[in-house]
């Protein structure tokens, strides 16, 4: 866990579910506003690669491609 007060990275500053106390400078708040901070500051930890799928969903690996077939143009020529 950083500490959003003074930047002091040690996992051993969360002491319970709710509880930070920062091993360095003595900050105290509650841990998830103390990681909103950090979020907020763009300072949230490693970033995770996206995947793309519905809401909150996971992709599977599959075959296809994810890439998007050429689309025709639409010149004034009626599409069938």
């Amino acid at each position: 866990m950083r500490c959003s007060a003074c930047g002091w990275i040690d996992k051993n500053s969360r002491k319970s579910q709710a509880e930070f106390v920062c091993s360095s400078c003595g900050f105290t708040c509650n841990a998830d506003t103390n990681a909103s901070v950090n979020v907020a500051a763009g300072q949230g930890g490693i970033p995770r690669p996206r995947r793309t799928a519905g809401a909150g969903g996971v992709t599977t690996a599959t075959s296809r491609p994810s890439a998007r077939e050429p689309q025709p143009e639409r010149a004034g020529i009626p599409l069938f």
